[in-house]
């Protein structure tokens, strides 16, 4: 179908979302209750959609045409997740229709009206800087959509399965996308020149981040011990999936590959860079934990820690050629090292030694990552991997 007939389609499908959650507002049902500010997401998704245009004339429209996306990218999923979730919520609550069945069927209409999104806003991107943004947006957001199926009477935590959908669909989009804009998947298997000497060395330097609980140098060294997550199998293959994977599909895939591609620099600038640039943003993405009421010095602490361990973990994966490892360092140190949450450890306050603790593993993560990338016998395995970034 022609990118026009879409972005009419997308117009249109914006248009109805409108209707149908400001009908059911006004029309104040018993049953189905939320509040005025849910419509706000909706209007700007209608608004955003209206303005939005199919071809860029000069370099402003473009830059307005890109803000439409990125802002539709927030808000579409969930306002057309809540329509969908509002027309089934009568069949669900009134006639007694299995939850599942109408979820079902609303995440089949939910999958064919996304169609066109995906296609006129989503990748449609143009330009590395948009396109990450865009595909971090989906994947930050993304699960929002599911949440909406409350009104099905499914429940707003990890026991929710439509939460585990919008997981694994945040996850297929964004693969899709990128390999849409010419970008391969990292590899499963591990680079033929890798030096396992190298590997190992960085390896142990990221699990050095499990002693991060120990509380103080003493224990560390004569009473430590591994304290693995008693949460309930939920709680830990969530922090496995909505953790582990996200964090390193955002920050290991998203950002590093494109940043690779950029022109103009050698193979060792170009890694040097985009390591720099994509770790910078995963400690910042940690800032958003000061609006969950944590403070300003855990905070700048965990923003440092993340750019160090994030550092390393942007090395094995170029040294490598393959993602999973780092999924699976990531995993670990979030069950074991910090075992109530990837941010549980700083929410508990400072201590002396965890200033001291992050402060030296850090510098610790940072000469291992200078002395992988400037070995001469580790270039061969940088540049096997920059020549699959593209197709």
């Amino acid at each position: 179908m022609k990118q026009k007939s879409l972005l009419l389609i997308f117009k249109a499908e914006c248009l109805l979302i409108t209707v149908i959650v400001t009908t059911l507002y006004l029309l104040k049902l018993d049953y189905l209750t939320f509040h005025a500010s849910t419509l706000i997401p909706v209007g700007i998704s209608l608004l955003a959609g209206g303005l939005l245009m199919g071809t860029d004339h000069n370099q402003w429209l473009t830059l307005i045409n890109n803000a439409l996306k990125l802002l539709l990218v927030c808000l579409f999923p969930f306002s057309l997740g809540l329509a969908i979730c509002l027309l089934g919520a009568p069949l669900v609550i009134k006639l007694a229709v299995s939850k599942w069945l109408v979820m079902v069927i609303g995440l089949i209409v939910f999958g064919i009206m996304l169609s066109p999104f995906l296609k006129v806003v989503l990748y449609s991107l143009r330009g590395i800087g948009w396109q990450i943004a865009g595909m971090v947006i989906l994947m930050v957001t993304f699960y929002l959509a599911a949440l909406n199926s409350q009104f099905l009477n499914f429940p707003v935590n990890q026991g929710n399965p439509v939460l585990w959908l919008s997981y694994f669909g945040s996850f297929g989009i964004a693969i899709d996308g990128m390999n849409r804009w010419g970008y391969r998947f990292p590899r499963f298997r591990i680079n033929s020149t890798v030096n396992y000497w190298w590997l190992g060395l960085a390896v142990a330097t990221a699990l050095l981040n499990l002693g991060m609980t120990a509380g103080s140098w003493v224990r560390l060294f004569t009473k430590f011990q591994l304290v693995l997550s008693s949460h309930s199998l939920s709680f830990i293959a969530a922090t496995i999936i909505w953790v582990g994977i996200k964090e390193e599909l955002i920050f290991r895939y998203l950002f590093l590959w494109p940043l690779l591609t950029v022109k103009g620099q050698s193979n060792q600038r170009r890694i040097v860079w985009a390591t720099l640039i994509s770790s910078g943003a995963f400690g910042l993405f940690h800032a958003s934990n000061l609006l969950s009421g944590q403070g300003l010095l855990p905070t700048l602490l965990q923003i440092f820690a993340a750019f160090g361990v994030g550092m390393l973990f942007s090395v094995i994966t170029l040294y490598t050629g393959t993602i999973w490892i780092g999924i699976t360092l990531h995993a670990t140190i979030d069950l074991i090292g910090y075992p109530m949450t990837s941010a549980g450890v700083f929410a508990g306050g400072m201590s002396p030694y965890m200033i001291e603790f992050i402060i030296i593993t850090r510098i610790i993560e940072l000469i291992v990552v200078f002395l992988i990338l400037k070995n001469q016998k580790n270039q061969a395995a940088f540049a096997q991997i920059l020549k699959r970034i593209r197709k």
